[in-house]
């Protein structure tokens, strides 16, 4: 028998981390970070996210990323 889903939390994108979690990419609407490394399935750690700036500092692997905050909107979470 099939047994109803539990709906999915709502998306949540690269500026909802804080400073020290983590996450996996699920989606990434930009191509061009996409190409930089910032591909659904990769790992990513926050560094550096200050309402009062504008830009994030996230990792991914070795590498570290000065990401603009409209292009971290794009990139959804899980």
């Amino acid at each position: 028998m099939n047994e109803p889903k539990a709906p999915e939390p709502p998306a949540r994108c690269l500026v909802d981390l804080k400073d020290g979690q983590a996450g996996v990419i699920r989606k990434n609407a930009d191509r061009k970070s996409a190409e930089m490394g910032l591909y659904a399935g990769a790992q990513v750690v926050m560094f550096r996210n200050r309402k009062s700036e504008l830009s994030v500092v996230i990792g991914a692997g070795e590498a570290r990323f000065l990401v603009s905050r409209a292009i971290a909107k794009k990139v959804e979470i899980e």
